[in-house]
């Protein structure tokens, strides 16, 4: 969660009088070099490894760094605990109004994926076909005088198509992707995404009711209105599968209601949600972020 310049001055007040910083907004050297320490052991403890080679000192310090408000460097995450989330199979993340943009090395293993799925070798996929029946835009093509050519070079981005209204993978039918084992970062990290996990109101807005659920329910303290929970819709996009079950002990619009926002409905049983643990979530995030950071969207301004 963002805060104002004068929210961070009141938090820091508050947090120096319980003794975090004494006489001084600097935090002591050693709970520095110990929380430098939980970071480095975290990483290690997320890694697969023998029993005995697992780091003794990871718990303690996430205990500590729980302690830690989470306006603060060093402080857990707040969805620690894990988030709600299944995917109910609606195929509405493929109907968003948006692009979907292919990195250099997601092209050819789409490719190959298509040319393993044909029926005969005369509906073998060449680049060419590739480009006339899916790409609808491109950056950093290799040209001959100013002619696409049969190749791809490192740094070759591709936007797909969209047919009525969905993305041209989508088989609107069975609301299945046609290349999900090899579908773009883009989508296979969604909702996982960094802007989305930024803090609970982020994640919670994301979320959406099915259509055929009926929004009945106030869901303030106050008996106000039900604040960020909608209907999906082309232009603003959400998720069905972001659920508000508990985890853990710990019920996600508790949180809500813990940070004085909203809370949220949810009109999905315990038993068609899954917990998505911690270390799955901030996989995805970085995986998101990797590839969000070497997007070339200066170049497809420019080429728009």
């Amino acid at each position: 969660m963002k805060h104002t310049k004068d929210s961070h001055s009141e938090s820091t007040t508050k947090s120096n009088s319980r003794g975090i910083a004494s006489g001084s907004s600097n935090i002591p050297i050693i709970v520095l070099l110990l929380l430098h320490h939980a970071i480095k052991t975290e990483s290690l403890a997320s890694n697969p490894q023998p029993k005995n080679q697992q780091p003794k000192t990871s718990s303690i310090l996430r205990k500590f760094r729980s302690n830690i408000p989470s306006s603060f460097p060093f402080s857990l995450p707040w969805y620690e605990q894990g988030l709600d989330f299944s995917c109910t199979g609606c195929g509405k993340c493929c109907r968003v109004d948006g692009d979907v943009w292919l990195s250099p090395e997601e092209i050819p293993q789409i490719m190959q994926v298509l040319e393993d799925n044909c029926d005969s070798k005369d509906d073998s996929l060449s680049l060419k076909k590739f480009r006339e029946k899916y790409v609808k835009a491109e950056i950093f093509a290799q040209t001959n005088n100013g002619s696409e050519v049969e190749a791809l070079t490192s740094e070759t981005w591709m936007c797909l198509k969209r047919e009525e209204g969905a993305c041209v993978f989508l088989d609107s039918s069975s609301n299945k992707c046609g290349i999900y084992d090899v579908r773009p970062v883009q989508c296979r990290t969604y909702p996982f995404w960094p802007s989305l996990l930024e803090s609970p109101e982020d994640w919670f807005g994301e979320a959406v009711l099915p259509d055929d659920v009926e929004i009945t329910e106030t869901i303030n303290e106050e008996g106000g209105s039900l604040g960020r929970m909608r209907y999906w819709s082309p232009e603003l996009g959400g998720c069905e599968g972001i659920g508000t079950g508990g985890s853990n002990g710990k019920n996600n619009r508790d949180i809500g209601r813990d940070n004085g926002e909203y809370d949220i409905a949810s009109q999905m049983t315990q038993e068609q949600m899954e917990i998505v643990a911690r270390e799955e979530i901030v996989e995805k995030m970085k995986e998101a972020k990797r590839h969000w950071k070497r997007f070339p969207i200066k170049e497809i301004k420019e080429s728009s």
